[in-house]
């Protein structure tokens, strides 16, 4: 059996030529805002490439930090100081926030059209009525992989490991406005290893280090791993891709389609805001 890597690297540089060609060709000097607040490793990582690949595509970015110290107050000012600030097209926040300052509400002071990162209970609930303007980074990041790989979601059979506001939910509705027939499943699912080998196509979202287990797929099945944890580990033990049929590595797999499509809305607002 043929084992294909769902490339996330080339498709996603193949993204940001695109996007980096049109905005040479129409510059822009409207930016791009990224919150960020605390000492998270990743978090500082993730907000210095996303700041670099807007910048390669034309495109002003500039990162407001808070350190841990920071009121829930102080965040929401400046979110509503950005919403109201026309120079800049885009605002997202940069996940995971501190536990003391509640993230939910953060993102329902970026206005729809703002909200680049699809986070806000506004973005979610347009998705639900098929009128979406923008959807969750990640899972339009999925959705572009299996389109770049004419991957049929027609009819098929998809189990969401996840529940987060930020991936499993949105993405779940996401596969099924596209046709799919999805079961959503969690960390806590009973049995969850025999329910794995039942579907087409599995995807994992539940930020634990290697959670799933080669042993619990069968040869064949489509999975997309949306973890990304310490050590440069998915959710999915790197094992079972041998078992794939198409396969999202990581690194290298989800998290630069990501970053991709944060990209390919930012430059959307934009347009949008002509």
């Amino acid at each position: 059996m043929e084992n294909i890597i769902l490339d996330g690297k080339e498709t996603s540089k193949n993204i940001i030529e695109e996007l980096k060609q049109k905005l040479e060709k129409n510059p822009t000097n409207k930016k791009l805002a990224i919150v960020s607040v605390g000492d998270d490793y990743g978090s500082a990582v993730y907000c210095n490439m996303k700041k670099k690949k807007a910048e390669y595509i034309g495109i002003g970015c500039e990162v407001f930090h808070f350190e841990n110290e920071v009121t829930q107050e102080e965040v929401e000012n400046k979110v509503k100081e950005l919403a109201g600030d026309d120079s800049f097209a885009g605002i997202m926040i940069q996940h995971p926030l501190p536990r003391h300052i509640n993230e939910q509400r953060c993102f329902n002071l970026i206005p729809a059209e703002k909200d680049v990162d699809g986070l806000s209970a506004e973005s979610f609930g347009l998705i639900a009525q098929s009128a979406p303007i923008f959807v969750p980074a990640t899972a339009l990041g999925i959705m572009k992989l299996f389109e770049s790989y004419n991957i049929n979601l027609v009819g098929e059979e998809v189990l969401m490991i996840g529940k987060s506001q930020i991936v499993g939910l949105p993405l779940a509705v996401m596969l099924m406005k596209a046709g799919a027939t999805v079961t959503v499943a969690h960390s806590r699912t009973r049995d969850l290893p025999s329910m794995i080998k039942n579907f087409k196509i599995v995807i994992v979202a539940i930020g634990k280090a290697e959670f799933v287990k080669a042993d619990w797929f069968t040869e064949g099945q489509i999975i997309v791993d949306a973890g990304y944890n310490s050590g440069n580990v998915g959710d999915v033990d790197h094992e079972a891709y041998a078992k794939a049929s198409y396969y999202t590595p990581v690194p290298g797999g989800v998290g630069p389609m990501t970053i991709a499509s944060l990209m390919s809305q930012t430059v959307q607002a934009i347009e949008n805001n002509k």
